[in-house]
C-alpha cells in the first residue's frame, strides 16, 4: 500500500477547499500533527479516522484509494460518475455530448 499516494490525494481534496491542516485537523478533530503524518505518508489512520477525514473533505475512498484498486479505471469512473451527478442538467448533457464525439466509431 502506497501511503504517499494516499496521503497526496488527502492533501490535494484538502487544499482544493482552501483549508490549512489546522482546518483540517480542527474539522476532524485529529491534531495538526498527525494529519501532516499522514499526509507525508508517515501514518495510516484507522478506518473510522479515515472516514472522518474524508466526511470533512467532501471526498469519497474512491478518489483517495484510487492508485490501490486492481481496476484503477472502474475507480476513476465512479469518481467521474459522482462529479457528473453534482454538475446541472446542462453541463452533464455537454459531457454526455462530448464523449459520444469522441467514442463515436468512423
Amino acid at each position: 500500500m502506497n501511503l504517499e499516494c494516499i496521503g497526496m490525494r488527502i492533501k490535494e481534496k484538502r487544499m482544493e477547499k482552501s483549508w490549512s491542516q489546522e482546518v483540517l485537523a480542527y474539522e476532524a478533530d485529529l491534531s495538526t500533527i498527525y494529519i501532516g503524518m499522514i499526509e507525508r505518508g508517515e501514518k495510516l489512520p484507522r478506518l473510522e479516522t479515515f472516514l472522518r477525514i474524508l466526511n470533512c473533505l467532501d471526498a469519497t475512498p474512491n478518489e483517495i484509494l484510487v492508485d490501490m484498486f486492481t481496476d484503477k479505471y472502474a475507480a476513476k469512473m465512479a469518481t467521474y460518475k459522482q462529479k457528473i451527478t453534482q454538475l446541472s442538467v446542462q453541463e452533464q448533457n455537454k459531457i454526455c455530448k462530448i464523449l459520444d464525439a469522441l467514442l463515436e466509431e468512423e
